[in-house]
C-alpha cells in the first residue's frame, strides 16, 4: 500500500473510531463443527451525526469502512474467498464513545467460498487485515 493510500486509510480510522472483532465462521456439519473461515467486523462511532437505522448502510460512516475494507484485504488472498458485506441496518451503542452509536460492516474470508475447512490461506489473510488494521490505528475489541 503506497504512503498516500496508508494517510489517508489512517486519518480514517482516527475520525470515525474505528475497531473491529474477529470471529471464527463455523459450520455444522453432522454434529461436527467445521471451521471455514473467519468474520472481520468492522466499527465506526457515529460521532457529529444523528442518523437513523435504515440510514447507516448509506451514510458517510458506511462509506468509510467500505473503503477502509477495499483497503485493508491483501491483493493476493490465495484461496481464500473475500466478500464484504452491506453495512448493518441497525446502529449499535458504541463500546468506544459513551452515548455514541457505531455501525458495522463485515468482511468474510471464506476457504473456497465456504466449500472447505480453512487452512494456511485463511490464517495467512486474517494475520494480514490484523496487522493492517492495527498498523492503521485500529484497535481489536472482543
Amino acid at each position: 500500500m503506497d504512503a498516500a493510500i496508508f494517510e489517508a486509510a489512517r486519518g480514517l480510522v482516527q475520525r470515525h473510531h474505528v475497531h473491529f472483532d474477529v470471529r471464527e465462521e463455523v459450520v455444522v456439519e453432522r454434529d461436527e463443527r467445521k471451521k471455514i473461515g473467519y468474520r472481520v467486523r468492522l466499527w465506526a462511532v457515529v460521532s457529529g451525526a444523528r442518523i437513523l437505522p435504515g440510514d447507516a448502510s448509506a451514510s458517510i460512516f458506511g462509506a468509510a469502512l467500505r473503503e477502509l475494507a477495499e483497503v485493508v484485504v491483501p491483493n493476493e488472498p490465495g484461496t481464500t474467498s473475500v466478500a464484504v458485506g452491506n453495512i448493518h441496518p441497525m446502529l449499535y451503542d458504541s463500546r468506544v464513545v459513551p452515548g455514541a452509536d457505531e455501525v458495522a460492516l463485515d468482511v468474510l474470508l471464506l476457504h473456497q467460498g465456504g466449500d472447505g475447512a480453512t487452512d494456511e490461506s485463511e490464517e495467512r489473510c486474517v494475520k494480514a487485515v490484523r496487522k493492517t488494521l492495527e498498523a492503521l490505528g485500529a484497535q481489536q475489541r472482543d
